[in-house]
């Protein structure tokens, strides 16, 4: 009696890695919402908080302007996970390089604080998303008293703004910069 052929079944530790490396890639890829190819004089808006336009396309790279959610560019080129931008200013327009990961092409871009509610934050956002919504975790607490110290700690953590400043003496101390410069590289 011949017996049917077992579907391939791909041991734990593979589904594992793998799951690893597509939560990678959503972490690295700009949140797994690919842009698609742009062309020049295309439009991105800003969805982070805060982000730089920067003058050259590397993450510690001097900025050129500072972005706000919302702020709207202009596409001059675009540069494997960077694109090159202008951006208006009230002295006239600066161009560019803003991280892929920053912007969004899509039209109908959501912003933190727009929808049923007009005060989401992009954090709150961003635990939604994840299933974490501000009542979720008001539940949480109340269920769990003995980690209310460890809300706080992680409410303090998250209200901590680094700048470019403290992350380049951070890494040039460190002796973490390849090549011996916390600005280069091409990420």
């Amino acid at each position: 009696m011949k017996h049917a052929p077992r579907p391939s079944v791909m041991p734990n530790r593979s589904r594992v890695a793998l799951t690893g490396v597509a939560l990678l890639a959503v972490v690295f890829g700009g949140g797994g919402f690919a842009l698609a190819a742009q062309d020049k004089g295309d439009s991105l808006t800003v969805t982070r908080k805060a982000a730089k336009l920067r003058n050259a396309k590397r993450t510690f790279a001097p900025a050129v302007a500072d972005l706000v959610e919302g702020d709207r560019l202009v596409v001059e080129a675009e540069d494997g996970a960077w694109f090159s931008a202008t951006y208006a200013l009230a002295s006239g327009p600066v161009t560019g390089f803003v991280h892929k990961g920053d912007v969004s092409a899509k039209k109908d871009v959501r912003l933190s604080g727009e929808g049923v509610r007009e005060n989401y934050s992009s954090s709150e956002a961003a635990a939604a998303r994840k299933g974490f919504s501000p009542q979720v975790e008001r539940e949480h607490r109340a269920n769990n008293p003995g980690l209310e110290a460890a809300f706080q700690a992680v409410d303090k953590i998250q209200a901590r703004v680094v700048t470019d400043a403290e992350v380049f003496a951070f890494i040039s101390e460190g002796g973490l910069a390849q090549g011996g410069s916390a600005t280069g590289g091409g990420q």
